[in-house]
Parts: structure tokens; C-alpha cells; sequence
């Protein structure tokens, strides 16, 4: 998060955006074929009938890889995989790599339409290089995993349809999602340039920190991020606030999971506030610095796979279902 575009929501966020989609032609059961007439019996006596012949089995009432029990009310985790490249900044090197998106879905399917919420689990982000006038050495940016299942964090609203609930049908869902603050218009509204236009925030984990609360990795090859470009003091928290806003198309694989394509209209983040080693909170000027020089993504492609897991399961388990 040392240099991101803002294009990061969940992860936060995290975080599954709507659309349709046909299914698959059913094929229908082949016709019985007809018997044939009996033949006319010697002596001018008619011969008995032909039996008929046996009706065609019906096609499948499925879709084409197989029948799956509808499900009235179900849980899934998701995972997002998420290909990014970033410019060099000022003081960051460019590179490329990785994010991991995990989020917790809870559906109530009516017919085909789908409405449930979400529940961010887990971001993992690739570390970027500082450059000498930065210091050298990497910057990674982590959230403790036990943040995802603290009482106060966020649920969304998801929206979307599916052409059935059968092996090879596909379904088409989607979500905004704010997290450690809030605005009018999520899924549309035009992205701050400055930390300073983030003004409705709110404490993610209830940690008594604005937004939510990251921990810079430090020490076997990584630095903490500095709070100026005189390198005199380093911030051992960042208070950052994420937007995904994510559409996903994805295809039943097997009845109790699902694989497909991500879309991200927005993938925002800030950093608002953060916390100096050995010291307190960083001054405006100072977040303002870390936030400035963020890594900003340019996003290449990515992937979603969703699994079908038990309703009381807690973020851990949905990091264990879907594992990287």
C-alpha cells in the first residue's frame, strides 16, 4: 500500500458487479420409437399389433454437468486474485505482483435472483522496493487477520442472478464496499486525490484507531514506512480506509463451489492517519506523506473462487477454504 492506485476497496473490502447471463440450452429425452404393425396372419386373419415401443428418458432437469440440490439460504467464501503492476515513484521502485482478496457471503437465493451480504476476511499485499532517496529495502503492508472478525466490522449488501443452481450453470454478482468510512454514492463517486477528502471515517475493529489499523512488516530485508522525506522518524501503524467496488462472473464446478472472472470498477485506498515507532500518532503533514507516496495499482486481470461453507464459520475459515 506504499504507492497504490486508487482503482483498493476489502479489502478491502473484503471483498464479490451485477449482470446476467443464459445458461446452457437443456437438451430434451430423445422419443420413444414406434413399434411395428404385426403382420398379416395367413388365411385372411389379422395379425395382433406391434407393441409400442418404450418412451425416451426425459433430458436432465440440471444443467449440463449434473443436478445439485437448490439451497434456500447458504454461506461461501470467496477468494479474489488480483494481477497489478505499479509506476516508480518518488521514492518506490516499479513493479508488479499479487493482491489476495478473501470475503465472507451469506445468499438467500429467490428463484434465480440472489441478495445476501458481505463480510471482508483478508487482504494479502505484494511488498514494493524503496529506492536510495527512500531508504532502500522493502515496504508490506499487513492486516492482523484477526481484525476481519472483530464484532464492528462492515457487512454489504450483494446483489445479482444465476441461471440455475446446477453444476455448469453461471452466476453474476457484485458489491461496494467501504471500509473504516463511509460516503454518498459508493459504487459511483468520484475518488479523493487527497487523504483530506476522506471525511466520514469510522473504526473499522473498534481499536480506537480511525479507519482500519495496518502493521508495516520490519526487519530480514523490510523497512517501515518514513514520514518524510528526511527519514527521522517511521510509522509502525497506518490507519488506511479502502472502496471495492467488484462484479464477478463465475461457473459451478462442482455443487458446492465456484470459479470465474473479477471485475473491479473500483479498487481505492487511503492512508489517513498513522503511528510513529516509539512514539504517538503521526502529524497531518506526516500521514499525508505516506499517503502520497502509497503504491498505485494498475490492475491486469483477476480471478474469483468461491466455496460453499458452514453459516457459523468465521473469517479464519474462510482464509482456510480458499488458501493461497
Amino acid at each position: 500500500m506504499w504507492r497504490r492506485r486508487t482503482a483498493l476497496a476489502a479489502l478491502l473490502a473484503l471483498v464479490s458487479v451485477l449482470g446476467c447471463s443464459s445458461s446452457p440450452a437443456k437438451s430434451d429425452g430423445a422419443a420413444g420409437a414406434t413399434g411395428t404393425a404385426g403382420s398379416t396372419g395367413t388365411g385372411g386373419a389379422t395379425g395382433s399389433g406391434g407393441s409400442g415401443g418404450s418412451g425416451g428418458s426425459g433430458g436432465s432437469g440440471g444443467s449440463i454437468g449434473g443436478d445439485c440440490t437448490p439451497l434456500t439460504n447458504y454461506a461461501e467464501a470467496s477468494h479474489l486474485i488480483v494481477d497489478v503492476g505499479w509506476p516508480a515513484g518518488t521514492a518506490s521502485m516499479k513493479g508488479s505482483g499479487q493482491l489476495h482478496i478473501w470475503g465472507k457471503a451469506v445468499f438467500t437465493p429467490s428463484g434465480n435472483t440472489l441478495t445476501g451480504t458481505l463480510q471482508a476476511c483478508g487482504i494479502v499485499l505484494p511488498a514494493t522496493t524503496l529506492t536510495a532517496l527512500g531508504g532502500g529495502g522493502m515496504i508490506l503492508i499487513e492486516v492482523p487477520t484477526a481484525a476481519w472478525d472483530a464484532p464492528s466490522m462492515p457487512h454489504f449488501q450483494v446483489d445479482g442472478t444465476q441461471t440455475g443452481p446446477n453444476i455448469g450453470d453461471t452466476l453474476n454478482y457484485g458489491w461496494a464496499a467501504l471500509v473504516g468510512f463511509t460516503m454518498d454514492n459508493a459504487a459511483t463517486a468520484a475518488w479523493p486525490t487527497s487523504n483530506t477528502g476522506i471525511t466520514m471515517t469510522n473504526d473499522a475493529e473498534g481499536d480506537n484507531h480511525p479507519g482500519l489499523t495496518s502493521i508495516p512488516r520490519s526487519g530480514t530485508g523490510y523497512t517501515l514506512p518514513p514520514t518524510s522525506i528526511l527519514q527521522m522518524s517511521r510509522a509502525d501503524q497506518l490507519y488506511i480506509v479502502t472502496r471495492q467496488v467488484t462484479s464477478v462472473t463465475l461457473t459451478r464446478t462442482a455443487c458446492d463451489e465456484t470459479s470465474g472472472s473479477a471485475t473491479f470498477t473500483h479498487l481505492d485506498n487511503h492512508v489517513i492517519g498513522c503511528h510513529v515507532m516509539g512514539a504517538s500518532d503521526c502529524m497531518p503533514t506526516e500521514a499525508n506523506f505516506i499517503d502520497q507516496n502509497r503504491a498505485i495499482y494498475d490492475i491486469t486481470g483477476a480471478t474469483a473462487k468461491t466455496k460453499i461453507i458452514d453459516a457459523s464459520a468465521t473469517c479464519a475459515d474462510v482464509r482456510a477454504a480458499l488458501p493461497m
